[in-house]
């Protein structure tokens, strides 16, 4: 059964999104605060989490920076603020859906079912690897692999952990190496709807990407063009 967790102070909040839920077959676990939040998704794994951003003490977004040092389940942030920023903020952390209160429960339920969906497409069985790079899903650069059927990259053999715009921003220039692009394109790449914000977004994005290449001694890294924005090349060894 899909594991859902929905975590929120607003306890009326909390009832309607799990019962909502639960009518999907889900099984959902819900919490008013983020205490024991990250013990329970790394013993437990689930499948997609909802998350609001504003709660006593340990708020959403410091516990979505946490979770996304381990993990890459789809993780909906959920806001009564509304505000641009709390939105860009949150996606630069690497969440992967963004609502704002009041909203319709039928809407988060969709919104949860589409990213169950990108989740599952992005899977497949161990055993089709080699079909899928014959196929030339598979892009490598340097001591780089990135099976783009499977979103999972490898360098020397060890996988990192990427979130999914990591993965996809990465994925983008690796299949272009060499070429500059600048950050209104890369936003187009990367961000499936009309972005409005600032194209710096992007910047946190590369650092992101940067430290975790680095982590793994990657040959290929992401250099800066000034004034214009990034390429990615393959240092020799």
């Amino acid at each position: 059964m899909t594991k859902i967790v929905v975590v929120d102070d607003d306890v009326f909040i909390l009832q309607l999104i799990s019962e909502y839920l639960k009518k999907e077959s889900y099984e959902v676990t819900s919490f008013s605060s983020g205490k024991t939040l990250v013990e329970h998704i790394r013993s437990n794994h689930p499948d997609c989490l909802v998350l609001d951003i504003m709660m006593p003490g340990v708020d959403g977004l410091s516990l979505l920076t946490q979770l996304r040092e381990f993990t890459e389940m789809p993780i909906i942030m959920i806001s009564a603020r509304g505000e641009e920023s709390d939105r860009i903020h949150g996606l630069e952390l690497g969440c992967s859906d963004f609502l704002t209160k009041p909203f319709n429960p039928r809407e988060l339920v969709g919104r949860v079912k589409a990213m169950l969906r990108l989740t599952k497409a992005g899977t497949s069985a161990p055993d089709d690897k080699e079909a899928a790079e014959a196929d030339g899903n598979v892009c490598r650069a340097g001591n780089l692999c990135i099976f783009a059927e499977f979103r999972k990259v490898t360098v020397d053999g060890q996988e990192l952990n990427l979130t999914s715009r990591e993965f996809d921003l990465l994925l983008f220039l690796s299949n272009h190496l060499e070429r500059p692009f600048g950050r209104e394109h890369l936003i187009q790449q990367v961000w499936s709807y009309d972005f409005i914000g600032d194209v710096r977004v992007v910047d946190d994005l590369v650092k992101r990407i940067r430290k975790k290449l680095a982590e793994c001694h990657s040959t290929l890294v992401i250099n800066t063009v000034w004034g214009f924005g990034y390429k990615a090349t393959v240092q020799e060894q």
